[in-house]
């Protein structure tokens, strides 16, 4: 990898930690404002539809303006000032008011973040940088999951004080520090009316294509995804009685191994059997296994702790194989494209949130039952695609 990527991925693992400080201590937040688990999934679908919104829209203006790098660090500090309103928010209100600036911001961060990583890189080593980036930004995850554990464990609002401190000085190490991309762009309109109303026309365009069927699993994986990612951070604060600190120590572990089975093992299996191949496979093996441990009743025999291990590593694999497809067919405009991928990421996002916090109180193990069926699903779609068939 080049020496700007280096510090980009450098850079992300900081935001990846920062971006994550609070979700340990965002069920002491709801618990403590008597709100129900609904309200929990809505506020990260809020937070989800503002990045749907937004990103395709940062991702074009980032081309526009051939600058990722200014499209990181200013909505690094938007981002920061949205939290800590977010943090001591004593109403539903307020707090869906910060979430939809939160989701805007941190959408531009980022979708432009993976636009740098395709500026830098073509077909050759671009699997293998997304999958070092997703690495380390997945380590990154777990990691503020557990400083924020650490921090809130008195006091929740600790937690977001150092996340928007954080992010403020994020801000100016990537002003000051990061390198801009190399953006080339042709033919982008100068119109400030074209980003917002060309979304659905883009969608339009591609939904036919190959890159729309990447689309809609993106979007399918991520509601996936998301519903066993909050469903399993309010079942261990509800239902096991975890306090902030251990559910970090939980997320920790989950992000070594998502770690190493990323360095080590994603791109070796992307050689050998190419990006498609993979990831169908790897969603396959996904949703099997997160099907079986959902009907298990003991988690800490023997049996339950081996299939724990095979999901958390076939789980942390299918993002940088599914990114690296789409950037594949991304052809000039990296930002854009991107953004259309973070905007169906989002809409997934949404529907994981509200899947999770519709069954928690009264099916908690449902969410993680329709994730796996879900995973199955989108690895029917790329089996049976023949789009894709002509671009494996």
């Amino acid at each position: 990898m080049n020496k700007k990527i280096t510090y980009l991925i450098t850079f992300m693992f900081f935001m990846s930690i920062l971006a994550n400080t609070a979700h340990p201590v965002t069920p002491e937040l709801v618990v403590s404002l008597n709100m129900s688990s609904l309200m929990y999934g809505i506020m990260f679908a809020t937070m989800s539809i503002a990045s749907f919104t937004m990103s395709p829209i940062w991702g074009s203006l980032s081309d526009k303006y051939r600058s990722r790098k200014r499209f990181i660090y200013l909505p690094s500090i938007g981002y920061g000032l949205a939290q800590i309103g977010f943090g001591f928010s004593t109403s539903p209100i307020m707090i869906l008011v910060f979430r939809v600036f939160g989701g805007g911001f941190a959408a531009s961060i980022f979708t432009n973040a993976i636009a740098y990583i395709v500026d830098e890189t073509d077909y050759t080593n671009r699997s293998k940088a997304i999958a070092y980036y997703t690495a380390v930004t997945g380590f990154g995850v777990s990691l503020g999951y557990l400083v924020g554990g650490y921090i809130g464990a008195s006091d929740y609002h600790y937690a977001f004080i150092f996340q928007s401190v954080g992010l403020i000085i994020h801000a100016i190490m990537v002003y000051f520090l990061l390198p801009e991309s190399n953006v080339k762009i042709e033919g982008i309109k100068e119109s400030s009316t074209h980003f917002i109303f060309q979304i659905k026309d883009d969608f339009k365009k591609y939904m036919p294509t190959a890159l729309g069927t990447l689309l809609l699993v993106v979007l399918l994986t991520s509601l996936s995804f998301v519903a066993y990612t909050t469903g399993i951070n309010y079942y261990l604060k509800k239902y096991l009685s975890l306090n902030p600190l251990q559910i970090g120590y939980y997320m920790a572990f989950t992000g070594i191994v998502g770690m190493i089975a990323n360095i080590y093992l994603t791109p070796k299996v992307s050689r050998k059997y190419g990006d498609k191949k993979s990831l169908k496979y790897v969603l396959f093996v996904t949703g099997i296994t997160l099907m079986i441990l959902a009907m298990m009743d003991n988690l800490l025999a023997p049996i339950s702790i081996i299939v724990f291990l095979v999901f958390i590593f076939f789980i942390s694999m299918f993002k940088p194989l599914l990114q690296t497809m789409v950037s594949n067919l991304s052809k000039d405009e990296h930002g854009k494209i991107m953004g259309l991928q973070n905007s169906a990421n989002s809409v997934g996002m949404v529907g994981g949130s509200l899947l999770a916090g519709t069954l928690l109180d009264i099916y908690p193990r449902g969410s993680f039952l329709i994730a796996a069926i879900i995973f199955i699903g989108s690895f029917l779609i790329i089996l049976l695609s023949k789009k894709l068939k002509r671009h494996s």
